[in-house]
């Protein structure tokens, strides 16, 4: 069966069980082998970005974005994890076109996240932003056009294809036939020690050091998604950890909102119409942000009190 068949297919498949959740490793087993493996986890992370590539028009919503920047996040993680397995040029390439397509999506997106946030505080009573909001609106219908034509010229099922026959070529030329548990086991540890060393540094660094939060962030989502992937042929519990890492992502996913949304309304304050209530949400988003940004250290802090303790 070729690779766009084994996409298209998987897409049509998820499409009928969207209601589930997310796409899971169920059928990854301590006999199934590396190569196999990717085979199995590639096939439905693609299907599930073809499905919600199919879903977007101009009526997309937020959800619909978010789900397809997570989708194209899991590939750029899976690509990651087998990188020792790769061409490992081809692969750095590979996850990078993952990540353009991410971020075709992501403008629209960091527009919800500030209309959301502006329309929250409004609704609070404690700002009047009625024509902010609307300006808003407006940049964010821009966006999802570009959005729009950006992944649909992409052709972004093409892509998939051709990265998953790629990938699976030299696998195959790799002889990656050995049993998937060993080979899980390690690239997880590596993300481990990945995270160990970015919360360590996060915490020693000044207090308003956003970039060494985010560096945290990235190294927990990476971490996160590994346990997913491989959670039936790990040793050992891993369920509690998953727990934990999604309550930090949860909160490091809250003060990235903040961060990117203030930065947004920096960058469009001229278009944006009164720039005294531009200001005032520029101002309020920074007492956020401050206010999160402690709170996130205190998390880190807990967090890293356990570091040296293994996660599983």
């Amino acid at each position: 069966m070729s690779s766009r068949t084994l996409v298209a297919e998987t897409a049509d498949t998820y499409a009928s069980s969207a209601a589930v959740g997310p796409v899971s490793a169920g059928s990854v087993s301590a006999a199934t082998t590396v190569a196999d493996a990717f085979v199995l986890l590639a096939t439905a992370i693609s299907g599930e970005a073809v499905f919600r590539v199919r879903k977007l028009n101009s009526s997309a919503g937020p959800e619909d974005l978010h789900k397809l920047r997570v989708a194209l996040r899991r590939l750029r993680t899976l690509w990651w994890a087998y990188d020792p397995l790769l061409d490992r040029k081809e692969a750095k390439l590979q996850r990078r076109e993952f990540k353009s397509l991410a971020d075709a999506a992501g403008r629209t997106r960091d527009w919800d996240v500030l209309r959301e946030l502006i329309a929250a505080v409004d609704a609070s009573g404690k700002h009047s932003f009625p024509l902010l909001i609307t300006a808003i609106d407006e940049h964010r219908a821009e966006a999802l056009s570009f959005s729009l034509r950006s992944i649909g010229n992409a052709g972004v099922e093409r892509i998939l294809e051709q990265a998953l026959a790629d990938a699976r070529l030299h696998l195959d030329a790799q002889c990656a036939a050995r049993p998937i548990a060993s080979f899980a086991e390690e690239r997880v540890q590596v993300a481990e020690e990945a995270l160990k060393t970015r919360v360590k540094r996060a915490i020693s660094a000044d207090g308003t050091d956003y970039a060494a939060l985010h560096e945290v962030r990235i190294a927990g989502k990476k971490l996160r998604y590994l346990l997913q992937f491989f959670a039936p042929v790990l040793q050992g519990g891993h369920q509690a950890v998953i727990d934990r890492l999604t309550v930090v992502q949860d909160e490091l996913g809250t003060l990235n909102d903040q961060v990117t949304s203030e930065t947004l309304l920096r960058e469009y304050a001229f278009q944006l119409g009164d720039a005294r209530r531009v200001k005032q949400a520029i101002a309020y988003l920074q007492s956020e942000t401050a206010n999160h940004m402690h709170h996130v250290h205190e998390i880190l802090h807990t967090m890293a009190s356990r570091v040296d303790a293994p996660c599983r």
